[in-house]
């Protein structure tokens, strides 16, 4: 008797529910603490959300402890609402007590507050609570999401020379993001997922960006599954692998292909995928029939068998 084939269809059908399985299992508000979104929830306003977002999505780099620690640092002088408290009374209060954070010196954070503040008080001035009209591109016969990152970037840019025209450290330039063209704008995405997705766990506070222009955030643990998962075989951690990974997941959510990326996430933050064959976590998976290991795996054991 030949060969069986599957359809495309049914394969990628059966993907689908592989996926299904697994947004079910994580996107549960229990696994809020495990990413840096919890902190939005701390807050109860929609413009306290954001601007802790910002804050931290731009810091969202190195070492997860460091990464809380600094933001709790940041956060804590300014009480139950921050946006207001730094609208009000600027930077004075960390003076000489914040300290640095990985690349940044003391100055160049405090700069970058500076900034944040004054962007809003001009936003201010047309009705705009939000920094969303920002996220826009410089030309308006441009689209793409990497066109909103940078017009968002060109405008914080102006801010800042206007309070500093010797701004451009390597500390704060890094931080915002620019110099670098091929860049997947990790931080940047991640921040728009949880703005603009209407779904939990993220926050839906941006009208004007569909979650169909969004591009997933080339965090470690996208970055390494999307390869264990076989969605692409590029190993650059750039803007070119970021479209990869979107476009696949767009053939199964065409109008929200990030909807997988929290779930995806969880497998890496809570260690329940260690890139290698571990009996209890890889028998368990809502993944194994789609993951490169696992099917390794099971081919040595039929190999094995036969011999």
């Amino acid at each position: 008797m030949p060969p069986t084939h599957r359809s495309p269809v049914s394969t990628d059908k059966k993907l689908k529910n592989s996926f299904d399985t697994l947004y079910k299992t994580y996107t549960k508000p229990e696994f809020l603490d495990s990413d840096p979104l919890f902190l939005c929830y701390l807050y109860e306003s929609a413009e306290d959300r954001e601007f802790v977002g910002l804050l931290s999505a731009l810091f969202a780099y190195g070492n997860v402890t460091a990464i809380r620690g600094f933001l709790s640092r940041l956060l804590e002088p300014m009480g139950k609402r921050p946006k207001e408290y730094l609208l009000k009374h600027g930077t004075k209060i960390w003076t000489s007590k914040l300290g640095p954070y990985r690349f940044q010196k003391e100055k160049d954070i405090l700069l970058f507050l500076q900034g944040l503040r004054l962007s809003y008080l001009e936003l201010e001035k047309s009705g705009e609570s939000f920094l969303e009209s920002w996220f826009s591109p410089l030309d308006k016969n441009e689209f793409g999401l990497e066109k909103r990152i940078s017009g968002f970037q060109s405008r914080f840019s102006e801010v800042l020379g206007s309070l500093d025209p010797s701004w451009k450290s390597y500390g704060l330039g890094f931080l915002i993001g620019i110099g670098n063209p091929k860049s997947a704008h990790k931080r940047y995405c991640m921040f728009l997922r949880w703005m603009v997705r209407k779904e939990g766990p993220d926050l839906g506070l941006y009208k004007s960006i569909h979650s169909s222009e969004l591009l997933f955030p080339l965090d470690t643990h996208i970055n390494r599954l999307s390869n264990i998962l076989g969605i692409t075989e590029r190993r650059t951690s750039d803007f070119k692998k970021s479209r990869e990974v979107t476009d696949y997941f767009q053939k199964f959510y065409p109008e929200d292909p990030l909807r997988m990326d929290f779930a995806l996430c969880r497998l890496g933050i809570l260690r329940k995928c260690k890139s290698a064959y571990v009996k209890e976590l890889c028998e368990s998976c809502d993944l194994k029939d789609v993951c490169k290991i696992y099917g390794s795996k099971r081919r040595k054991v039929g190999t094995a068998t036969e011999n």
